[in-house]
């Protein structure tokens, strides 16, 4: 320990008598450390944070997997749907009655908890004042089951769960202190949640937002409020529990309706294979009644157990491999930056040979003088890895804004924790070790004679100093290698992204006005549900500066897709088409719809006023979809029907529009039928209007908001924004991509061109004597400049040609987030390539400048 000492201050006086070196080292490091610690933190934030409940490592998620559509078992889901591992389906949601069976028989969990599979935003009322709000409709035994335990007021109870209970609420604390202002008296208080009326009767603590990551709900409620509050949802025909000529059956009551997500504790000894076997016969318990004779067995789901104590894992889905393709970006800058440290330490270990030659003679082992080397090291890293710690969070806050801009916000904490600052310590010793090893070796091998016959005036030259240039210059091809990937994958990011956004949609994105409204959360349906659309329709249109107005089930680009299955009279399959297995994507959309939008129309008519439920069925159709199942004659008067083929094929086609983008812009058009939406609002009846301006879509905004508030206070207006910020919203992952590439490969080449600098430097300073010999020969400074340069760009060309090669491969790791771009494009090779070389070569320019300026008298006196 006291030898360590010994070198610690040794190595804190060296560093500061070379405050320069030291900054540079320092600034360097935390660069390429702070990247790293960046990233890591939002990896730890999305991919390894538990939820903020107690020893979350007892939770398990319940799901289920099938090797193909769980026919006639299912009827419908709410939630995610995914491919199964080896093929198959699988899912989180379950039906309320299978809850029910597993809640009261199981004997592997303490607790059970449920909650809807989807999120939704609801208008909650406080004064008078509406408002949208994220909320989760859970089970009773939701608080009590995480351990959750709210810093106002009580939790929510399985009394609280039960029909016919009042309704009350639990709201979180960002809610709690956003509108109530940290009010205690919140709690108590009436709101009311989609024209129902509920009580508050608990804050969630700060820390807590729900169990799905990155969304944070604002509100808890009872799942047994569903009827009330989210009515849209009541089935609109009989189901499983329902007799014939009876109400249809509540949520509650079909077996064959899929959309709750479980959750248990397990028990202390209780294993996951327990409760897999235990729960799916509680599943089969409950689907056997909708089992058929003719249903296959291994579409028969079962039950599967998955960890809980990350949440569900919509955002892992979403984010891992974006966030792992940076973090192999950010890994290559801190190569490159350990690379410029380990030539500064060089060039520095070859100016203090004298230094390492006389600490030798006097009886210091070789050991001992490359520990000490080893020790400056260290601490250099150390000091770097704090100052990168300051620097990624304040990185991070911007990364996390920008993740945050797209259509759904994300809420991350990515305060640090000790897995953080451990990741960040062990890349800091890690990397002190990395640049510190090569001039260690090289210092404490120095030859003591030619080091102490040296004039004390001039920069020793060591026996090994031939190899140690060597190394350094091995150095910087490596580092002009990496940065030529990193240039090469931003180059094809930022292209990607100009791509999509140059990419023809069909429609004309600029001045139009969204906002989405949903009258039914106050009661709507019916007559009366149409003429508030049709006189909210002719108030929009009034305003001033509103030349059309329109509404549509899903907004273009970014605003969600239908997609059903059809039938068409007469069709004749082609390129391997199947009669029985046609699909359309479909929109509802309202009068002036593709006039509002700009969508030219191509022949017959589009959708008016008069197509209401009192006329014929009819739609209008995208070419694709002529393309597709219409074929070569006519199209108008075909008429086609959504379903199987027993299904009436009773909408006819009236119109047919230029193709135009529907939900990405990366997709191909597809084949798109627009449904006359007032003649069918049972299937679809809330709705998003489209507003055409004169000018700033958004300055109309207030206006809109005045005339829904004239027509009913209780009616929130969401997702208003305009048409152009959606599409951007869409393109958040690219943008992304383009921008943190872009600032990490801007980052490697000017810390490559900082190792060209230093590198060539140190050389000068070495060959000073021959500089000067060569100029009193008759060497002109034009000579002295190209003989530097020469090797600068010979150490380019290798660097460059080992990263187009490693740029050529590494690239198809990213092929599938390209978009009208070949992984291997060699236009951004090239551009990338010529980049790099005129980044070296004025790298390059001020060493040679400054050799060309040697005084040859000076030089050969120099010895």
């Amino acid at each position: 320990m006291g030898a360590l000492v010994q070198d610690l201050r040794y190595g804190i006086r060296m560093l500061v008598k070379n405050p320069g070196f030291t900054a540079v080292a320092v600034l360097t490091l935390a660069l390429g450390i702070g990247a790293n610690t960046a990233i890591f933190s939002l990896i730890d934030a999305v991919l390894l944070k538990m939820l903020p409940v107690q020893n979350p490592r007892q939770l398990v998620l319940l799901a289920w997997t099938s090797k193909g559509w769980p026919e006639g078992v299912m009827s419908s889901l709410t939630g995610n749907m995914s491919g199964a591992p080896g093929g198959g389906r699988t899912s989180e949601s379950l039906s309320y009655p299978t809850y029910e069976r597993i809640r009261a028989g199981n004997s592997v969990f303490s607790s059970v908890l449920a909650m809807a599979a989807d999120g939704d935003k609801v208008s909650v009322s406080f004064k008078g004042v509406p408002e949208m709000a994220d909320a989760d409709l859970v089970s009773g035994s939701f608080f009590t089951t995480l351990g959750v335990q709210p810093i106002l007021g009580r939790a929510l109870t399985p009394e609280d769960d039960k029909a016919g209970a009042s309704p009350v609420a639990v709201i979180s604390y960002g809610y709690w202190q956003r509108r109530f202002g940290r009010d205690p008296a919140a709690v108590g208080k009436a709101i009311t949640v989609n024209s129902v009326p509920a009580t508050i009767v608990g804050v969630a603590p700060p820390e807590f937002y729900g169990v799905r990551p990155g969304q944070a709900v604002e509100i808890w409620l009872p799942i047994h409020t569903q009827p009330q509050v989210e009515p849209r949802w009541s089935p609109e025909a009989p189901g499983q529990g329902a007799q014939s000529g009876a109400q249809p059956a509540s949520v509650f009551e079909q077996s064959d309706n899929w959309w709750l997500v479980v959750m248990g504790r397990l028990k202390p000894g209780a294993t996951e294979t327990q409760a897999r076997a235990e729960l799916d016969v509680f599943l089969q318990q409950s689907i056997a009644p909708n089992v058929k004779p003719t249903t296959k067995p291994e579409t028969i789901p079962h039950i599967e157990v998955e960890a809980g104590s990350k949440g569900l894992n919509e955002l892992r889905a979403d984010f891992s491999m974006p966030l792992f393709i940076l973090m192999g970006v950010v890994g290559i800058v801190l190569l490159i930056a350990c690379a410029n440290v380990a030539n500064l330490l060089l060039a520095r270990a070859a100016s203090r040979q004298k230094e390492f030659a006389v600490r030798l003679a006097i009886g210091a082992g070789r050991r001992r003088l490359g520990r000490q080397l080893l020790t400056e090291s260290l601490l250099l890293s150390a000091l770097g890895g704090a100052l990168g710690t300051v620097l990624a969070f304040w990185g991070t806050d911007a990364m996390l804004e920008l993740i945050s801009s797209g259509r759904q916000p994300i809420t991350l904490s990515v305060s640090p924790d000790l897995r953080v600052l451990g990741f960040t310590a062990a890349v800091s010793i890690l990397t002190g070790i990395i640049f510190g090893l090569s001039p260690a070796f090289r210092g404490a091998h120095v030859d003591l004679t030619p080091a102490l016959k040296e004039g004390a005036g001039m920069i020793a030259l060591p026996a090994r100093s031939g190899r140690g240039f060597r190394l350094g210059k091995a150095l910087v091809v490596a580092q002009v290698a990496m940065s030529l990937v990193l240039l090469v994958g931003a180059g094809l990011f930022v292209r990607t992204l100009v791509n999509l956004e140059n990419v023809n949609a069909g429609f004309d994105q600029h001045n139009l006005l969204l906002f989405g409204i949903d009258p039914t959360i106050d009661g709507y349906k019916g007559q009366r549900l149409v003429g508030f659309y049709q006189e909210l329709t002719r108030r929009l249109e009034a305003l001033p500066g509103a030349r059309s107005v329109s509404m549509s089930g899903h907004t273009l680009i970014g605003g969600g897709m239908s997609s059903l299955g059809i039938t068409v009279p007469g069709f004749v399959p082609k390129h391997g088409q199947k009669a029985d297995d046609l699909e359309s994507y479909v929109n509802w959309v309202g009068p002036k719809f593709f006039e509002t939008m700009g969508i030219p129309l191509v022949l017959g008519r589009t959708i008016g006023e008069g197509d209401t439920a009192a006329a014929p069925k009819v739609a209008v159709v995208n070419q694709e979809f002529v393309r597709q199942f219409l074929g070569s004659g006519n199209p108008l008067g075909r008429r086609f029907g959504f379903g199987d083929k027993k299904s009436p094929a009773n909408i006819e086609v009236v119109g047919v529009v230029a193709d135009a983008k529907f939900n990405d812009l990366r997709k191909e058009v597809p084949p798109t039928a627009y449904v006359a939406c007032l003649q069918d609002l049972q299937g679809y009846p809330w709705f998003h209007f489209e507003i055409r301006t004169a000018g700033d879509p958004l300055a109309l905004a207030p206006a809109v908001r005045r005339v829904t508030q004239g027509m009913d206070p209780n009616l929130a207006l969401f997702e208003v924004k305009s048409q152009v910020e959606q599409i951007d919203q869409t393109l958040f992952q690219e943008r992304l991509f383009a921008r943190l590439t872009s600032f990490f490969g801007v980052l490697a080449v000017v810390l490559a061109c900082v190792g060209v600098y230093g590198v060539m430097a140190f050389a000068i300073s070495q060959r000073t004597h021959e500089i000067g010999i060569r100029m009193a020969l008759g060497a002109s400074h034009r000579d002295v400049l190209s003989l530097v340069l020469r090797e600068t760009l010979l150490m380019a060309a290798i660097g460059i040609a080992a990263g187009a090669l490693a740029a050529f491969g590494a690239t198809r790791v990213i092929a599938t987030l390209l978009y009208g771009l070949k992984p291997g494009d060699p236009l951004t090779i090239s551009g990338a390539a010529i980049s790099m070389v005129a980044a070296l070569v004025l790298a390059g320019i001020v060493p040679a400048r400054r050799a060309a300026k040697v005084n040859p008298i000076v030089a050969l006196r120099y010895e």
